[in-house]
C-alpha cells in the first residue's frame, strides 16, 4: 500500500462496539470496506467493557495485518458505540447490555492505544450515516434512519453529518412513547416493536389462544419474531395480529417523525426489517395512511441497503 499515497491518506478504521458483537474494519468513506477488510468477535457480557477493549486491540491488529497495513497507513478511527455517549467529551455514559461503560473515556483510551484521531457516535446514528452516504440514502440531504432489532434506535443525518443534539444524542425514536396495542397504556416504542418485544407479545398471545407459532417454535418459550413472521405467512391469525400491531405502531411513529423533520427518506434497518413483504406492505400502508398529505410525495420509506457491516461502514465516514 505504500506505493499509493492517495489511498493511504483516505484509509480509516471503523469499529462497532455492540451488545452482541464487536467489529473492526478498514476502508474509506468513499469506497466503504476494503475486500476482506473486517473481523468480528462475539461479545461475552460477563467479561464487561474490559473484555471488549482487550478484543479491540487484537482485532485492529488483525485487520491491519490482513491488508498488509500498519497504523502509519491509517488517517483516523471511527467508533459506533451501542449505548448512550457524550461525543463532545468522548465519554461513554451507559450501555444497556454490557457493564463497565459508565463514564468511560473511550476517546482518550483509543487515542492512547492507537495514536490516531478518534471520532465516535451512537451506533444507530453511525449506521444512518453509512446509509446516507453509501446506502439507500445516497443523493439526499435529509435522512432519518431507524434500526429495529433487539432494540429500536434512530439516527438523524443532515447534509451528510450526524445531528446528535447537544452531543448527548438525538433521534432516539425507540424511546418515543406510544400506546400499547393491547392495553392502550403508554409504552416506549422499542417495548412494542423491537425483536424481543414482538417475541414477548407473541408468547403472551399464544399462551391464551391456539396458534401455529407454538408448533413452529417447538415450545412456547422459543417463539420469537422470526416465528411470528413464519406463522403469519401460513395465515395464523394470532401471528398476523401481532405483525399488524407492530407495523401499525411503527408506521404511526414514522409518520410522527416525518411531521417533525420532513426527511427525504426514512430508512429502516436491523433484524426485524429483514422480514418479507407481509411486514413491508403493512408498514408502508400504515405509514402512508397517517403521513401528512402535503409531505407524502416527498418522502420515501425504504429498507436499509447495507448489511451487518453497516455500523463499521458508518464509522469509516465519521470525522
Amino acid at each position: 500500500m505504500k506505493n499509493n499515497p492517495q489511498l493511504v491518506d483516505a484509509l480509516s478504521i471503523g469499529i462497532e462496539i455492540g451488545g452482541t458483537k464487536t467489529q473492526a474494519g478498514v476502508g474509506s468513506a468513499e469506497a466503504g470496506l476494503l475486500p476482506d477488510g473486517i473481523v468480528r468477535r462475539q461479545v461475552h457480557r460477563e467479561h464487561g467493557a474490559e473484555g471488549i477493549l482487550r478484543d479491540l486491540v487484537v482485532m485492529v491488529d488483525e485487520v491491519l495485518e490482513s491488508r498488509n497495513l500498519t497504523l502509519a497507513d491509517i488517517n483516523k478511527i471511527g467508533i459506533g458505540f451501542g449505548g448512550i455517549l457524550d461525543s463532545a467529551r468522548g465519554l461513554t455514559l451507559r450501555s444497556y447490555q454490557v457493564e463497565g461503560w459508565t463514564n468511560f473515556p473511550l476517546k482518550e483510551w483509543a487515542e492512547r492505544q492507537w495514536g490516531r484521531p478518534i471520532f465516535m457516535e451512537n451506533d444507530a446514528s453511525t449506521a444512518g450515516l453509512a446509509e446516507s452516504i453509501l446506502g439507500n440514502g445516497r443523493g439526499t440531504s435529509r435522512v432519518f434512519y431507524i434500526t429495529v432489532g433487539s432494540g429500536v434506535g434512530g439516527g438523524w443525518i443532515l447534509n451528510g453529518k450526524v445531528d446528535n443534539g447537544q452531543s448527548l444524542g438525538a433521534a432516539e425514536i425507540g424511546h418515543m412513547w406510544m400506546p400499547d396495542p393491547q392495553s392502550g397504556a403508554l409504552a416506549e416504542l422499542e417495548q412494542i416493536c423491537s425483536g424481543w418485544a414482538i417475541g414477548q407479545r407473541a408468547r403472551q398471545a399464544a399462551s391464551k389462544a391456539d396458534s401455529l407459532m407454538e408448533k413452529l417454535a417447538s415450545s412456547l418459550d422459543q417463539i420469537d419474531a422470526k416465528v411470528v413472521y413464519a406463522a403469519a405467512e401460513y395465515g395464523d391469525e394470532v401471528a398476523a395480529r401481532i405483525l399488524q400491531e407492530t407495523c401499525q405502531t411503527l408506521g404511526v411513529a414514522i409518520s410522527n417523525v416525518v411531521a417533525l423533520l420532513h426527511p427525504e427518506r426514512v430508512i429502516v434497518g436491523g433484524g426485524v426489517s429483514l422480514m418479507g413483504p407481509l411486514f413491508w406492505n403493512a408498514l408502508q400502508k400504515e405509514f402512508r395512511a397517517r403521513v401528512i398529505p402535503t409531505f407524502a410525495s416527498g418522502v420515501e420509506l425504504l429498507p436499509a441497503k447495507l448489511s451487518e457491516d453497516v455500523v463499521v461502514i458508518g464509522a469509516l465516514c465519521l470525522g
